[in-house]
């Protein structure tokens, strides 16, 4: 599995959250999106921005799944000790109940995320590609 320190931030720059999320495979979209608990929904006061939209998001055995979210409401950093990537404009999806943050696949791409080894939890940015390894923690 691999973990990666972020920095959530609401798009109108008033609330943000470090925390850490989970690159997750399975999770695709055509644009950029992040599941959030709601717990760190409470946290960015997304109540502020207005009613979430409703979205039908397709799992991955094939089960229609409909979340409640904001569309491109969110700005998404990756933090590592020696650099920050990011931000990336992505639509925050709020689950009902769930404790993780799931980065889907066009989030990950946009944040620059190769992952090398899945069982390692190794990865590294794609301009670090074969110069540098990192790993989950």
């Amino acid at each position: 599995m691999l973990r990666l320190r972020t920095k959530i931030e609401r798009a109108d720059g008033f609330e943000s959250v470090e925390a850490v999320a989970i690159a997750n495979s399975g999770f695709v979209g055509m644009e950029p999106e992040i599941l959030i608990p709601p717990a760190i929904a409470r946290q960015l006061k997304l109540h502020e921005i207005g009613e979430p939209e409703t979205f039908t998001k397709v799992t991955g055995d094939g089960r229609r799944v409909k979340f409640k979210g904001y569309k491109a409401s969110g700005k998404v950093y990756i933090i590592t000790e020696d650099r920050v990537e990011g931000p990336v404009i992505s639509t925050i999806l709020l689950p009902t109940r769930g404790r993780y943050i799931l980065f889907n696949d066009k989030l990950l791409s946009r944040l620059k995320i190769v992952l090398l080894d899945f069982g390692e939890g190794t990865w590294c940015f794609r301009d670090e590609l074969g110069r540098k390894e990192r790993k989950t923690f």
